[in-house]
């Protein structure tokens, strides 16, 4: 391997499709071809790290780790001012994956070198819970806070947890959007400023994603908080799962996905992608991250700690919980139905807690064992515990009532969403053109079947369809209204 990246005129370890004197101009301030180095080399580490890490390969650890050998010796000449200038270039996870070259191999090197992507401009405001988002390219900022999870998992240091929660906290509360995006143009915009920023460019994909990970790592340090699992939801079911075109037997993407009234999932602006993506002519941040998100819609179901099973989000799934020799399998039609049932089977002996979580939008929730129900506490926002004594086939019932709530935006309280339990619905305007948010009767609202999310409303003074926002494909659309009623 040395004396192949000797022929190619690269430095010993370096594995890129570009020179490094794309480097040595990042170094310099000069720049200008639009490409994004160190990007490219996180996503390079992270999936040899995959391949070392889940498949074994000899081969992919020695790439890694002469590749962030390579890096190691690159920043590692440059002054703290130095690397602090190369950072103001998008640079991806380089701190998150670093750390996990460190805990996959115990060796205080990579740790060292992790630390040298923490950008001071960014973590220092956060770690005093300061906003200072606005203007920033939004999802240059994600990954990093990721990175300091991952950073705080390594080193027990506060400062970084304090960072990557006061990030979700700011960014969550002050700049999502309903359906759990943020962003528009790729950009934050000011706190709390949502109904003034309706685009075609609103809510970049990679942000989301980057934000279901983030939200994850989190839980993992705090995993009474109900709230963190409230936006995952949120953000899973309304944005991501709508991301993808159905009706595509490929599965292309979006890049954005469009607030503005009238907007179109697959239609925006040409320099965010302008359509779906495509399979050879087009290869953007969000298409790679769009891979990755369809294979783990799975992955945040269940959790467990001990003998302790959390049970985060309700979907028709398996659970095979090697370690304890038990399945649960979970039916539901949820979110047409309120309920889920699941069902455990197996080496299920003994006492042992199941957390369930109730979601902040319900109210009056249930949980019955074999139809009976228990006197458990069902706070919303928070989670049920349920401990017994098991018996393989014991059937858990989950009851989350819904309602219709009006969400308005954080800066104007006369524009608002639908939603019904966690779903967000949009208004159907066919292929009609809007220039302005519809005026939506709210006290119209009304649900029209029970077997599908469809609803009907007045709008403008006339009737108007309603569905799930995840579901809105193929026509114009609303999510956003100039709400009045009740």
């Amino acid at each position: 391997m040395p004396g192949q990246h000797r022929a190619a005129g690269f430095g010993n370890g370096y594995l890129a499709g570009f020179p490094e004197s794309d480097f040595t101009a990042l170094e310099a301030g000069t720049l200008s071809n639009g490409n994004v180095p160190y990007y490219v080399i996180h996503k390079i580490l992270a999936g040899l790290l995959d391949v070392w890490r889940l498949m074994g390969s000899a081969q992919a650890r020695d790439v890694l780790l002469n590749l962030a050998g390579w890096v190691d010796r690159r920043t590692g000449r440059l002054s703290g001012q130095q690397m602090q200038s190369v950072l103001r270039t998008e640079f991806g996870g380089m701190n998150a994956v670093l750390s996990d070259i460190y805990q996959q191999t115990g060796d205080s090197r990579w740790l060292a070198t992790a630390q040298r992507f923490d950008h001071g401009a960014v973590f220092d405001p956060l770690a005093s819970n300061q906003d200072r988002l606005n203007g920033l390219h939004a999802n240059t900022q994600v990954p990093k806070w990721i990175g300091a999870v991952r950073e705080y998992k390594a080193t027990g240091a506060t400062r970084y947890r304090d960072i990557a929660a006061n990030a979700w906290n700011i960014c969550v509360n002050a700049h999502t959007y309903i359906i759990g995006g943020n962003s528009q143009a790729e950009h934050f915009r000011p706190p709390n400023a949502i109904a003034a920023y309706l685009y075609r460019d609103t809510c970049e994909s990679c942000n989301t994603y980057n934000m279901l990970t983030l939200t994850r790592e989190l839980f993992t340090l705090d995993p009474t908080r109900a709230a963190l699992f409230d936006y995952y939801e949120r953000a899973w079911l309304n944005q991501m799962i709508g991301q993808q075109n159905p009706a595509d037997a490929h599965g292309h993407v979006t890049y954005f996905t469009p607030l503005n009234p009238g907007g179109r999932r697959g239609v925006g602006p040409a320099w965010g992608g302008g359509t779906w993506s495509t399979d050879y002519d087009s290869f953007w941040c969000c298409q790679g991250t769009g891979l990755e998100m369809h294979t783990k819609l799975m992955d945040s179901v269940y959790f467990h700690s001990d003998t302790t099973l959390t049970v985060n989000l309700f979907v028709p799934s398996v659970l095979t919980w090697s370690q304890r020799g038990i399945t649960v399998t979970q039916t539901t039609s949820y979110p047409v139905g309120d309920t889920t049932t699941l069902q455990v089977t197996g080496n299920v002996s003994g006492s042992w807690p199941m957390r369930i979580r109730v979601p902040g939008w319900t109210a009056r929730a249930t949980i019955s064992v074999n139809g009976v129900q228990q006197n458990i506490t069902t706070t919303p926002g928070g989670y049920a515990t349920l401990t017994r004594s098991w018996t393989s086939g014991d059937t858990v019932t989950v009851r989350l009532p819904m309602r219709i709530v009006m969400r308005a935006a954080n800066d104007n309280a006369g524009v608002a969403a639908v939603t019904y339990g966690p779903v967000v619905l949009s208004g159907n305007y066919g292929n009609a053109s809007l220039s302005s948010l519809p005026t939506l009767n709210t006290s119209s609202i009304t649900r029209t079947s029970g077997s599908s999310l469809a609803f009907t409303a007045t709008a403008n003074g006339s009737a108007v369809n309603l569905g799930p926002f995840h579901e809105a494909h193929g026509h114009n659309y609303t999510v956003y209204w100039n709400a009045r009623g009740q």
